[in-house]
């Protein structure tokens, strides 16, 4: 927490009083800066200003914590990589965030990261941990989640629009879509976090 490591709060500054309006600010930002409508980011972005989880204890939060950025060998997982968006947060961002939609990689049965069950994975993060975010938080931090790699997706073929002629920026944006559904069935049903 932000008390027990002070050395901490002088790299990434000062905790936030309520980690779920700064990303809905960071998500509306976003959305805005595309300048173009997008409904169903701007239905689930009226869900999550309607639906915010209270602030509660914040973490040390990766901010990217996904398949991508795990380095697992055969003795298991061995590192996590690429720690740039490491911010003070509620921890319910990074377990949510392994659980959007586009980093199950095609694997849409297995919803954490395509490759597990979202109880089992929660029992055991809460018993590393001494405790899990409520099934709220969760669900919350999960549409959030997509819709925040809906608008990240969009302003990625934004760039290949203007001329960066990467074709993963291309497909990239043509995920953003997939997101944009996750976010509405999410809103629409919540998922199973517990057994």
């Amino acid at each position: 927490t932000p008390a027990t490591h002070p050395r901490l709060c002088e790299a990434l500054g000062p905790p936030p009083q309520d980690p779920a309006q700064r990303a809905i600010q960071a998500a509306t930002q976003s959305l805005d800066a595309l300048g173009e409508p997008r409904p169903a980011l701007e239905a689930a972005l009226a869900w999550l200003r309607a639906h915010a989880p209270p602030p509660g204890e914040l973490s040390l939060v990766h901010g990217d914590f996904r398949t991508g950025n795990l380095l697992v060998t055969p003795e298991g997982l061995s590192a996590v990589l690429d720690w740039e968006f490491a911010r003070w947060s509620s921890p319910a961002e990074d377990l949510a965030w392994l659980c959007v939609r586009d980093w199950r990689f095609g694997r849409l049965e297995l919803p954490v990261g395509g490759f597990g069950e979202r109880a089992p994975f929660l029992a055991a993060y809460a018993e590393a941990a001494g405790g899990a975010p409520s099934e709220d938080a969760l669900h919350w931090w999960e549409v959030l989640g997509n819709v925040r790699w809906a608008a990240g997706s969009l302003q990625q073929g934004r760039r290949y629009l203007a001329g960066e002629r990467d074709l993963e920026l291309a497909a990239i944006a043509r995920r953003a879509a997939e997101m944009e559904y996750e976010a509405l069935r999410l809103v629409d049903r919540r998922p199973v976090w517990s057994a």
